[in-house]
């Protein structure tokens, strides 16, 4: 059986909520709250559970689809999770209960986390919100700014762990088999690489990607291209001569910054041109250093591609329905 939300708040409730001053915390949390419409993605989660009014009710779906919002947005462990529940006025007030409800355990986050890997529904999640963003007119579709970053693994794989012939179910748990090595410079790494595709002006993330750190930066650019917009911005890792005579074809800005080779140097007139577009390319980059900064991402959490996307996926929501809350006060 599926629990539901309960609205009623307790006396105590009214006296705190009556406060007039708030941390920015809170109001952005407020705006988050009424900005989403969270029945819809509660519907798109229905279908992880058993249809029976039988046996106890489970947690309600948007309490803990709220939960995983807050957990990644501030960068929070599960039981700190649990704890800040307890604790935060603002996370209750988020998610609409009251001082006298008992708070789940944190393995109840977990579990939940782990039906929406199960079910994959975390794209569908991530479709959703960028469809309701679609239905304020927030997408501008004017171009599609593309870049990639590098995550380290959770855990890094030693030569001694390699061979899985003697090893148990729960010590092959435990490592990272799922990332891999790439160099950049000359400094190695070994983990993931997350992927975007961003709409220009509006900053909304349209098309997101997670790989492995191998996959070349341009195996993954026509994924992250929705096929609506009418430019292309992107670093040089993303250029070739067949993608810039498709662009001219079809009348869409080639904005991909030109690369020097070797004898054959970039010569002033694209130096100069590399310039403009990096300062329409640079707006890609900033919800890179949002993820990395404010919540953490500079080291993914878990230690298989699927949970990572959940988390990656759940960022880049967090990030949408920012943007979409800022640019409609924008619009104001």
């Amino acid at each position: 059986m599926i629990g539901r939300m309960k609205a009623q708040l307790s006396l105590l409730d009214s006296a705190f909520n009556a406060r007039d001053k708030r941390s920015r915390n809170d109001a952005l949390l407020d705006k988050m709250k009424s900005f989403v419409k969270w029945d819809k993605l509660v519907t798109l989660c229905e279908g992880m559970y058993k249809d029976s009014h039988k046996g106890r009710p489970t947690i309600p779906i948007e309490f803990s689809l709220k939960c995983l919002f807050l957990q990644y947005m501030f960068n929070l462990s599960d039981p700190a999770l649990e704890d800040a529940l307890i604790d935060r006025l603002s996370f209750q007030r988020f998610l609409g209960i009251s001082f006298d409800t008992e708070i789940p355990d944190f393995s109840t986050i977990w579990r939940f986390r782990e039906r929406l890997v199960k079910n994959r529904l975390f794209d569908r999640i991530f479709d959703e919100i960028l469809r309701q963003l679609e239905e304020k007119k927030l997408i501008l579709r004017r171009g599609t700014m593309v870049d990639a970053t590098i995550v380290q693994s959770a855990r890094r794989l030693k030569k001694k762990d390699e061979s899985t012939e003697e090893q148990s179910p729960r010590q092959r748990a435990q490592q990272d088999r799922d990332a891999t090595r790439t160099k950049k410079g000359k400094k190695w790494h070994y983990g993931f690489k997350g992927h975007i595709g961003e709409d220009q002006g509006s900053n909304i993330i349209r098309k997101k990607r997670l790989t492995p750190a191998h996959v070349h930066d341009i195996n993954e650019r026509d994924n992250l291209l929705s096929g609506d917009e009418r430019s292309v911005f992107g670093d040089k890792a993303y250029g070739d001569k067949v993608m810039k005579q498709k662009c001219r074809g079809k009348g869409i800005y080639y904005g991909i910054l030109d690369k020097g080779k070797r004898n054959h140097p970039l010569s002033p007139k694209q130096e100069k041109e590399n310039r403009q577009k990096s300062r329409v390319r640079c707006a890609v980059e900033r919800p890179f250093a949002y993820f990395k900064r404010c919540c953490g991402w500079f080291r993914v959490r878990y230690v298989t591609l699927l949970r990572n996307d959940l988390h990656f996926t759940i960022l880049c929501s967090i990030h949408n329905i920012r943007q979409g809350i800022a640019f409609t006060e924008a619009k104001l």
